[in-house]
């Protein structure tokens, strides 16, 4: 957190914005896109988005940027978490299909042999 409040103090943003990436740390990146979206700065809120993407909840960079009017560079982060889903969805819906396409033929191969129990 100090470094990256150094590199604010010395606008060196893309310091501040890879430190942030490099912790790990979901809150540091999202109190660095507040930062940079509360001082206007959208082509370093847009840089940040990228350069944290896996930090950044979606939801928050879409709010920050709808609040602030600054959808358009929040779009390439949006369009590539919607793909990024659409991708893992497509995913579970292929597993899940397979599984249960198994447990159909299961299902009916045990009803094929009914033993005479009379």
């Amino acid at each position: 957190k100090q470094s990256i409040d150094l590199s604010k103090q010395d606008k060196m943003y893309r310091d501040a914005m890879e430190t942030a990436c490099e912790s790990g740390n979901p809150d540091l990146a999202e109190s660095l896109v507040r930062f940079f979206v509360d001082n206007d700065m959208k082509e370093c809120f847009a840089a940040c988005l990228y350069t944290c993407y896996d930090l950044i909840r979606p939801d928050v960079g879409l709010e920050l940027a709808w609040r602030k009017g600054m959808l358009d560079f929040a779009m390439p982060f949006l369009i590539q978490v919607l793909r990024e889903y659409t991708g893992r969805i497509d995913a579970l819906d292929k597993k899940t299909q397979k599984k249960e396409e198994a447990e159909e033929k299961e299902k009916s191969a045990s009803n094929d042999f009914v033993p005479d129990y009379m």
